[in-house]
This record gives C-alpha cells, sequence and structure tokens, in this order.
C-alpha cells in the first residue's frame, strides 16, 4: 500500500480536513489579515535555508541556518544591525539548527554535535558530544546558555567557561530561558507531552494533564514553548498516529495540541479534527502569544484571550513558504520569522531562498 500523510492541506493528492482553533475558543476568523508582512527574500549565490532567529531588545537579527553553492554545504549566519542586512563570514562549515544570543558579541549558534561561539569578530567551536545535536538553545547572559535535543533526554548547559550535561526526565526539543535559574524546556516522555524545569540546581516534570489519546499508538509531544510569567506558559505541538483511511492506504494522521500553565495546573487541547500541529508560540508582546500552524505555508494563529484570529503566511506570488522559527524583540510586539521560499509546481531543482518576515 502506498503511504500518504493526512494533515491540514492536500499533500499527495489527498484532500485534508482544514486546521481548527482549539475546543472551547472563540474563532473570530481571518481578523489578523494585515499583522504579518514578507521583508527579505535572500539572493544569495546558490541555495539557502534559515532554520532559527532570535532578536535582541537593541533590534539586531539573528539567524542561521545553511547554503548550498556549488554542491558544497556550509552553515549561514545572517545579521541585520537594524539598518541592513549581513551575512557573516566564515560560519561553521555545518549546517545550523539554532541560534540564540544575548548581544552581538556573545551569539550561539548549533550544529550536530557542535556550537559556535561569535564574539564580533572570530568564531570559536566547541563539541557537544557527537550523539548531541541540538534542536533549540536559548540563554540569558554569557555564563548562561542552555541547548536540548529532541532526540535526547539531556541538556548541555555553557557556564562562561565550558559546557556541562544535566540529565533531563524527558525529551526536550524546545528551551525558553525566563530567568537566570528558571528556565524550562518541553517534549515528550513515553507517549505523553512532558515538560520540565530547571530551578537553578536540578531539572524536574511539571506535572501535565492525563489526556485522552485518540488512538492506543497515539504520541502526543509538545514542539515548542513560550514563558510569558510564573503563571502564564504555554506549550504547542501535536498527535501522531499510524492508521488507514477509506481507500486501505497507511496514513500518519495528526492533530494539534494546545497546553497553558497557570501556575497551578494546565489547560490542555487535542484538536477535533485531523489538522498539522501546531509548530511554534511566541509572545505578541501585548499579554497574548502568535501561534504558527505548520512549517509549510503556515497559518499565523493570535490569540488574545479567548479570541483567536488567523493570517497566512504571506508570499510571493507563484512560491510556497516555510516557516521555521518566530522571536519577539523583548520589551516590545515586534515579532520576526525566518525560513525559505521556493518556487511553486515542485520543479525538478527548486532554488530555495532564505526568508524573513515580520509583523507589522
Amino acid at each position: 500500500m502506498r503511504s500518504v500523510f493526512v494533515s491540514g492541506m492536500t499533500v499527495l493528492g489527498l484532500a485534508c480536513v482544514p486546521a481548527m482553533p482549539a475546543a472551547g475558543v472563540a474563532h473570530q476568523g481571518e481578523g489578523a489579515a494585515s499583522a504579518w508582512k514578507l521583508t527579505r527574500v535572500n539572493t544569495l549565490p546558490g541555495d539557502d535555508v534559515l532554520n532559527d532567529v532570535t532578536v535582541l531588545g537593541n533590534g539586531s537579527v539573528w539567524a542561521a541556518g545553511h547554503r548550498v553553492v556549488n554542491g558544497q554545504q556550509r552553515g549561514l549566519v545572517q545579521w541585520f544591525d537594524g539598518g541592513s542586512w549581513k551575512v557573516i563570514p566564515n560560519s561553521p562549515p555545518y549546517e545550523l539548527n539554532a541560534v540564540t544570543a544575548t548581544s552581538n558579541r556573545n551569539v550561539w549558534v548549533f550544529g550536530n554535535g557542535k556550537a559556535a561561539r561569535w564574539n564580533g569578530r572570530t568564531w570559536t567551536s566547541t563539541s557537544l558530544g557527537s550523539s548531541f545535536s541540538a534542536s533549540d538553545a536559548d540563554g540569558t547572559g554569557t555564563k548562561d546558555i542552555w541547548a536540548v535535543a529532541g532526540s535526547a533526554a539531556s541538556a548541555r548547559h555553557w557556564n562562561g567557561s565550558s559546557w556541562k550535561s544535566f540529565q533531563l526526565p524527558g525529551r526536550a526539543s524546545t528551551v525558553d530561558a525566563y530567568k537566570t535559574g528558571d528556565v524550562w524546556a518541553a517534549g515528550t516522555k513515553g507517549n505523553r507531552p512532558a515538560v520540565m524545569r530547571w530551578n537553578g540546581k536540578s531539572w524536574a516534570l511539571v506535572p501535565t494533564p492525563a489526556l485522552k489519546l485518540p488512538a492506543p499508538d497515539a504520541i502526543a509531544s509538545i514542539i515548542d514553548i513560550a514563558v510569558l510569567g510564573p503563571r502564564n506558559v504555554w506549550a504547542v505541538g501535536g498527535v501522531t498516529w499510524e492508521g488507514a483511511n477509506d481507500e486501505g492506504d497507511d496514513v500518519t494522521f495528526t492533530r494539534t495540541l494546545l497546553m497553558r500553565w497557570n501556575g497551578n495546573s494546565w489547560i490542555a487541547t487535542i484538536g477535533a479534527t485531523n489538522a498539522q500541529p501546531y509548530t511554534k508560540v511566541e509572545p505578541d508582546g501585548k499579554g497574548g502569544v502568535w501561534v504558527v500552524q505548520s512549517h509549510w505555508n503556515s497559518t499565523l494563529w493570535h490569540i488574545r484571550g479567548s479570541a483567536w484570529t488567523s493570517t497566512p503566511l504571506p508570499r510571493k506570488a507563484g512560491t510556497d513558504a516555510v516557516l521555521f522559527s518566530i522571536a519577539r524583540r523583548p520589551g516590545t510586539a515586534a515579532v520576526w520569522g525566518a525560513g525559505f521560499t521556493v518556487p511553486q509546481g515542485d520543479p525538478d531543482d527548486p532554488s530555495a531562498n532564505g526568508t524573513f518576515w515580520r509583523t507589522l
């Protein structure tokens, strides 16, 4: 039997159920249609993809990914200084999955088993262990950087002089450093979502509710977490399981997962219909959050109180867009996004161009 993927879009000719907001939340349609704009599409030689983005309080934007020129792949780091874009020279010679920065002279990027620091002039590379491929990173200062890997129940911490390994009570694919001594990470433990918290001395699980999963083999996982405050934490992801459609084809079913912590307990909702998972969540700077649904031609949900509004990811005519990461400028409502765009129609040799978006 052929394998197909059930999602919130048409894939491989299979028309699927459109995405729906979480149950119990008012849906107000596409009221945020003008809230995002396409800011930049790279015109670098060869192909380039941006996997992660971070924004500093001074307005600097840092993004990391990879580029391929003449068949040779190496890391790509781009910097927006508030006025112009620059490609940082001599980037590490491997794909970069994550970036975090506490200043323009303390920028960390992460690839397979490695981390590299930009001090404003040069790169310094460090090994994190060949089995540790960082999926996310965050930090509060030059002596407090955390990295997690979705495939490992461990984290790495930079204390200003070296990287130390810490065992986690679950597998973490995302991390949010709210402040020194209060760091949150999330992912899975078994087939259930896992949220973990660092108290300055050790990591511990934050109890999550017993979810009623839609199938015995379903796996619920958190893809991203955003800490707005000790009593306001958002976690998003999806639920997946294997099955067969009406034609007998093997399929992977997916539904959305959204969880919110109020300081005492979680409110958790699994979508009622098949849809692409939520992939990113970020504070909007006004008490609400932005939630990205699907990397591919994403839907951007804006949640404030009980109201949801949505907008499609802006893209040029004749292109498809992939949004991998969003990040807010601290102290403002400005949120940036990074990913790439490709020509529509799946050409034989598509050219990927790193792409940036931001809120208006």
